[in-house]
């Protein structure tokens, strides 16, 4: 209760009370409407149950990143606060990720590898997926038609609409190492493709990223913030040979490190504590995963495209600025996609940056371009103005054009 009314007096102060009750509220009206729509009866709810792991299967993975995880949190208590979580992740890793935690200061390596296993479908919000919301709506009748009919359907419908039913569903599909939930939709023929809840507009910014980057010899690939790596997913599945680095908090390096290791099994991968980290290991390795105090290492113009979906918006603007001083020195192209409305506001009185604000050196870098994330904006079943999130594309400007 005390967080709800937290919630409602910062959205009365910033004028957007209206917005937000609407938006908060569209969601279980729309859960009325679809309740006899022919959309539910091809599309199949999944949330699966917690998952004992195979030791076996996954013993040198999960050793490596039990003992590089022990090794960060070592060094995070010597970092600057400008790498330090934000109160709001704070409390998510506090709560949620309390298995990886406790399973380094027990020595308990089953514990760590369970988390591992089955974050996909933890019961508690980790700040990286849906997966509290799946749980929660899949409980009732209308929830699930809700689910069914909003989250899947309509996002379905709109992805179709996108390509002009060009690609097919398989598209949409992405390994389920960790456990995930999501939603099982038949073809015409009853074949089964499993889809999650960001599936449709990850796989479309993953293509237009691809694009930016797929006639690259190797192209270098930085992401600050990947979450368990979705998006680097999308991006970089169908390009054979490239560098990927993950720049994030301890605990979500973690979970990208086992998601994509477990995807691509053959990539040589680098871990934080292992070798020395520098411009020589994009070309040693595949896959790159280092805290984020790790990215004053990085040299002018060593990455091709650097991405950041979301994580900047939850950061103090100090932090903001660091970040944005070691992009602005190592890529040739920036995506990001953030709040560009409505300021996060924290218990200190700091505001977060919106996107138009972030220092993008503009002596150095172009806007492509900047446009609202349809997949939020219509993301409860009609047009939500309280939606506040755009993804701008730079690219470095070339002598001729400064």
């Amino acid at each position: 209760m005390k967080n709800l009314i937290e919630k409602i007096q910062i959205a009365k102060a910033q004028g957007r009370l209206a917005y937000a009750l609407k938006s908060r509220a569209l969601p279980y009206l729309n859960q009325l409407k679809y309740i006899h729509d022919p959309g539910s009866k091809y599309i199949e709810i999944t949330c699966p149950n917690y998952q004992l792991p195979i030791a076996r299967e996954d013993e040198i993975v999960v050793k490596r990143i039990f003992e590089s995880f022990r090794k960060m949190k070592l060094s995070q208590q010597t970092s600057s606060d400008l790498y330090k979580p934000s109160s709001a992740w704070q409390k998510h890793l506090d709560k949620s990720y309390n298995y990886l935690l406790d399973g380094i200061q027990s020595n308990d390596i089953k514990k760590f590898h369970f988390f591992l296993n089955n974050f996909g479908a933890w019961k508690e919000y980790h700040g990286i997926e849906s997966n509290t919301l799946l749980n929660s709506k899949n409980k009732t009748i209308l929830g699930r038609h809700f689910l069914k009919n909003v989250l899947f359907h309509q996002n379905l419908q709109l992805w179709l609409w996108f390509y002009n039913s060009r690609k097919p569903l398989s598209s949409l599909s992405y390994p389920r190492f960790g456990n995930q939930m999501g939603a099982y939709i038949k073809n015409e023929f009853g074949d089964k493709t499993f889809v999650g809840a960001g599936s449709f507009f990850n796989e479309i910014y993953g293509s237009i990223l691809a694009s930016l980057i797929d006639d690259f010899e190797r192209p270098v690939v930085a992401d600050l913030g990947a979450g368990y790596g979705k998006l680097a997913y999308f991006t970089l599945r169908d390009i054979k040979d490239f560098c990927f680095i993950d720049f994030d908090l301890p605990e979500i390096l973690c979970l990208a490190a086992y998601y994509l290791m477990k995807v691509w099994p053959d990539k040589k991968v680098l871990l934080y504590g292992e070798k020395d980290f520098s411009k020589n290991s994009f070309n040693k390795y595949d896959m790159i995963f280092m805290p984020s105090f790790m990215i004053d290492k990085l040299k002018p113009k060593t990455i091709d495209l650097f991405l950041n979906k979301n994580s900047l918006g939850e950061m103090n603007p100090e932090a903001v600025d660091n970040f944005m001083k070691y992009i602005n020195l190592s890529t040739e192209y920036f995506f990001h996609m953030n709040h560009d409305i409505f300021p996060n506001i924290y218990k200190d009185g700091k505001k977060s940056r919106l996107g138009y604000e972030y220092p993008v050196d503009i002596k150095d870098f172009k806007l492509i371009m900047r446009y609202p994330d349809i997949g939020h904006m219509l993301h409860n079943g009609s047009f939500d103005r309280y939606m506040d999130i755009f993804f701008y594309l730079y690219q470095r400007r070339s002598k001729k054009q400064k």
